[in-house]
């Protein structure tokens, strides 16, 4: 499946997901008998999804600083030359060339 007949699938999915959002939350207007006590739930399960996804974010930001080790602090200088000795490496390529 192709990227464009892939798009147009999921378009026609989120807008039957729509509609049927729209006609479970005002069931009423549409001759639903019987369902107007079950569309509060309409209302109740985005808000309790929504309201989950929040605090999943805020759970990974939290297991997140738990789990990063500390950053090097800044006051202390960084050594580069002695964890990366490029220039040895350099005169060693420089004199097998000669």
């Amino acid at each position: 499946m192709d990227d464009k007949s892939l798009g147009y699938t999921i378009m026609i999915i989120t807008i039957a997901c729509m509609l049927g959002y729209f006609v479970w939350l005002i069931p009423g207007h549409f001759g639903i008998l019987g369902a107007v006590d079950y569309s509060i739930w309409a209302i109740k399960i985005p808000v309790i999804l929504a309201m989950y996804m929040v605090l999943f974010i805020v759970l990974w930001i939290g297991y997140t600083m738990a789990t990063t080790p500390p950053p090097v602090p800044l006051d202390t200088p960084l050594d580069l030359d002695t964890e990366f000795d490029f220039d040895d490496e350099d005169d060693e390529e420089e004199g097998e060339d000669e």
